[in-house]
């Protein structure tokens, strides 16, 4: 197979000098180029701040008025009726069902209803993992993913070469093509990732001489969302489906912000949330995709440096990734990624634990008093927040459980960062914090406070150079478990600091507390 960097590269005269130039003296700057950089999950390094691009290429989607989608997860069979009028009447023309929530019954009821809409040609469903039919209107049930990959934790090259595999596999006469990417909360990664995907369909379409009309599907990524604090996977959706609309993709799935609690926990769902949900899905699509006509313009990412360098450095590496899981059987394909994806999801795993990556609510920033009370299924796709979610979970089945009590020495003010880094650490189990609202500046006061305080946890407080001053009154501490903020050493005490593998403190804290 020829490169695929020969397949994209075109004249374009850009002004570069010009205009590098110009962007030094407005930005006081005497070297850019690589000044700004960003590493890649996948190892690649590549400027947040571009003055040039190896290559530029003009993708047009195949329509630039896009049709507002909703996905339903959870559908019960006496509502269907309702539930589809009401989206079709509110525009929706593009419906997401999870395959595996469907049955015959479901399906015919579903067919029934949309089949009496005034033109059910204009009608697009999309079934995910499941294989349903129609006559009266266009039925996708056969989208060509990497999912694997992504559901495994791979990065986005691991997935777009799966695509590209799955893609080349299953050439053949068909006339047209339905080609799935997910996108999750990175905005602009989304829009290169589909632009790559395109480039690589393309190229495929070009060495194997077949013409057939391609279809991109911009699929929701639920990795990166939340069971906890689930208002913020509408923030989640809102980015995806807003970078998939300007990355190009033909199609795009919005999903609601409660769908992954229907997804992975056992019990009937809450209907209020449910119904709210999909409103919101649906909104979300209505408005980016026929209101802000986020999809008017044909390939907006045309041009920019920053996208066409990240459009670039994913099909290359992706192209050349496939080339070694295009000749591997199916077992050898499965042995591959598991591998593989699994040194990813280490990667992920650690980001999340030390806050490298910070996911508001689950990591960091908890609301405390949010209780679920929930039952999980097993999982079927890996996701960084499930092992806090695990914790928490499990924490809120203790009957009696610990307290904190952060003990503050010094000047109030000077300590407000460190004790709030302090209440978001154990909030993190949904645990309760206590701190007196004011510090103590007297050693004999601060004594015994420490001897009078009955919780379970105490965490000492105060500037590094205070910590030897209160070294002799921590012998009055009594709890069980003993913190100290920051990394001065105290016999006796756990340091907490920033940087440190949290989830590992918390496991060990939540593991002592297990069938109480």
């Amino acid at each position: 197979m020829s490169s695929l960097t020969s397949f994209f590269e075109s004249d374009f005269n850009t002004q570069r000098e010009q205009w590098e130039n110009a962007l030094k003296a407005e930005l006081k700057l005497t070297e850019v180029g690589n000044k700004a950089s960003k590493k890649l999950i996948t190892g690649a390094t590549w400027p947040t701040l571009s003055l040039e691009t190896k290559s530029q290429v003009h993708l047009n989607a195949n329509e630039n008025w896009k049709k507002a989608s909703t996905t339903y997860v959870h559908l019960d069979q006496n509502e269907i009726e309702k539930a589809l009028t009401e989206d079709l009447g509110q525009g929706v023309r593009n419906f997401f069902f999870s395959g595996p929530d469907l049955n015959e019954t479901k399906w015919k009821l579903i067919e029934s209803t949309l089949t009496k809409f005034a033109s059910p040609k204009e009608l697009e469903v999309f079934i995910l993992g499941g294989n349903y039919s129609s006559t009266a209107f266009k039925v996708v049930s056969n989208i060509i993913s990497g999912q694997k990959a992504h559901d495994l934790g791979g990065h986005s090259v691991q997935e777009l070469a799966l695509l590209a595999t799955n893609f080349i596999k299953n050439l053949g006469t068909q006339s047209e093509v339905y080609l799935g990417v997910y996108v999750d909360s990175q905005f602009f990664h989304n829009i290169a990732k589909i632009r790559a995907a395109k480039l690589l369909a393309y190229k495929i379409l070009e060495e194997s001489g077949k013409k057939m009309k391609l279809n991109i599907v911009g699929l929701t990524s639920m990795r990166e969302w939340t069971l906890f604090e689930r208002y913020s996977n509408m923030l989640r959706n809102e980015t995806a489906v807003a970078s998939a609309y300007i990355g190009g993709a033909d199609h795009v799935q919005s999903a609601g912000y409660n769908s992954l609690i229907e997804l992975e926990t056992e019990g009937a769902p809450d209907m209020e949330h449910v119904e709210r949900s999909r409103r919101m899905a649906r909104n979300t699509s209505h408005v980016l995709a026929l209101e802000s006509m986020l999809g008017v313009v044909e390939d907006a990412a045309f041009g920019s440096y920053h996208l066409e360098s990240l459009t670039s450095s994913l099909a290359e590496e992706a192209w050349k990734l496939m080339q070694t899981m295009v000749v591997m059987n199916e077992s050898e394909l499965n042995s591959y990624l598991e591998k593989e994806t699994a040194v990813v999801r280490e990667k992920r795993l650690d980001m999340v634990k030390t806050r490298r990556h910070v996911m508001s609510g689950m990591n960091d920033f908890p609301d405390v008093k949010e209780h679920l009370k929930l039952k999980l299924k097993r999982p079927t796709l890996f996701r960084v927040a499930r092992i806090f979610e695990e914790l928490r979970l499990s924490m809120e089945n203790v009957k009696q459980k610990p307290t904190v009590y952060v003990a503050l020495f010094g000047e109030y003010g000077a300590l407000n960062a460190r004790l709030n880094f302090v209440k978001n650490y154990f909030e993190l189990l949904g645990l309760t914090v206590h701190e007196p609202g004011h510090s103590e500046l007297d050693l004999v006061n601060f004594k015994k406070t420490l001897s009078e305080r009955k919780e379970d946890i105490i965490v000492l407080c105060a500037l590094d150079d205070q910590y030897p001053t209160i070294a002799d009154a921590v012998s009055a501490v009594k709890a069980q478990h003993k913190y100290i903020a920051g990394k001065f050493e105290m016999a006796g005490f756990n340091n907490l600091f920033a940087g440190q593998n949290v989830y590992e403190v918390l496991q060990n804290l939540a593991s002592k507390y297990e069938g109480r």
